[in-house]
């Protein structure tokens, strides 16, 4: 009931901005600072675990052609006209995407050991925004940031099929461009990499992996807000509390009225939650579907990296919505969790479900 009344109201509000934008209002905030955000992890197709235990030059080159073989298996153009879908369903204002990577392909000699010359074979972005326009969507970039970046790396796909496989990983905030200025603006885009980050150690040399965040002003109806999109450390949980920790005391530390749309990689659920989350708790923040639905599991996370399990898979809730200040939430809701998204070749448009999050700014 709480959600239909949450969807009633935004109706409203929304019938009430056209007739404004015709009338004229005298100022923005003489209307609820109401808004949506949503943040996706989009899947870039692999989690790298096969390579992570390498112990030798071949078995690592085998591990990469699993991970090639693998995120090909995926389907990423096909994938984003699917997510494109499932965001223009519901038209967020804001909107925080994970893994949105450039994936390059090229030859590789193994007599000299170099790579040739790189090719890109997909580039989710461009995917995305293309699908977005396609089914009618306006949206721009507000920050992309890059976030991890794997040079040319040598693979093995058996028998001898040798090859070089490069990464550009984005975090990346959307933003909508169809809505009057005084409805909805953003200014300030920010971004950066955290000091704590891991290294992979392979047997082909150590493979820096660091964190990223990006962060815009932003306005509801003329109440200003700043909202972050990050995506804090997986292997790691010493590592992911360390950037949790600086995102606080970073670009978090501000007296606006803050929105954190993430994939934070720490379990709000099932017991135990992860001490990343728990930092995040003791220190004042809110979070959203937890506030809103103390008693649902709200899973997000995760299917088969390969994305084509027939049965879902979520088992943890890991994608957060967090509000610290002048920010209330009205709604909540998971996108992508039943079968029914699938693919009609069976692939899911990700292995995250994407979470949606009514607010009202200003107001708590």
């Amino acid at each position: 009931m709480k959600r239909n009344i949450a969807r009633a109201t935004l109706v409203i509000v929304s019938a009430a901005t056209i007739w404004a934008a015709v009338a004229a209002p005298a100022t923005a905030q003489s209307f609820p600072g109401v808004g949506i955000v949503m943040t996706y992890n989009v899947n870039e197709g692999t989690d790298f675990l096969q390579a992570v235990g390498a112990q030798n030059q071949q078995q690592f080159l085998l591990d990469v052609g699993q991970i090639l073989t693998q995120v090909q298996g995926t389907n990423p153009p096909e994938r984003m006209q699917a997510v494109a879908r499932q965001i223009l369903s519901v038209q967020p204002e804001l909107l925080s995407l994970q893994e949105v990577d450039q994936w390059y392909t090229g030859t590789f000699d193994p007599v000299t050991g170099t790579c040739g010359t790189m090719t890109l074979e997909y580039d989710m972005l461009q995917e995305l925004l293309s699908a977005l326009a396609q089914q009618g969507g306006h949206y721009e970039v507000a920050v992309q940031v890059t976030q991890n970046v794997f040079p040319p790396i040598p693979g093995l796909i058996p028998p001898t099929n040798y090859f070089c496989v490069a990464l550009t990983d984005y975090n990346i905030i959307l933003a909508r461009t169809d809505l009057p200025s005084w409805v909805f603006q953003w200014s300030n885009p920010q971004s950066g990499q955290f000091v704590n980050e891991l290294v992979f150690q392979t047997p082909v040399g150590s493979l820096p992996y660091p964190r990223a965040w990006a962060s815009v002003d932003a306005q509801f109806f003329g109440h200003t807000f700043l909202y972050i999109n990050t995506h804090l450390e997986s292997f790691d949980a010493n590592i992911r509390e360390l950037q949790g920790g600086e995102l606080r005391a970073g670009p978090a530390n501000t007296s606006l009225p803050l929105i954190i749309a993430m994939d934070s990689n720490a379990q709000a659920f099932p017991l135990p939650q992860d001490p990343t989350y728990l930092d995040f708790m003791s220190a004042g923040y809110n979070d959203v579907w937890s506030k809103l639905f103390p008693r649902i599991a709200g899973l997000t996370c995760c299917q088969d990296e390969a994305d084509n399990n027939p049965v879902s898979e979520l088992y943890q809730r890991i994608d957060l919505v967090l509000t610290h200040g002048k920010v209330t939430p009205w709604e909540a809701l998971l996108i992508g969790t039943n079968p029914r998204s699938r693919l009609p070749d069976g692939l899911w448009p990700s292995d995250h479900a994407a979470l949606e999050a009514g607010v009202v700014v200003g107001s708590n």
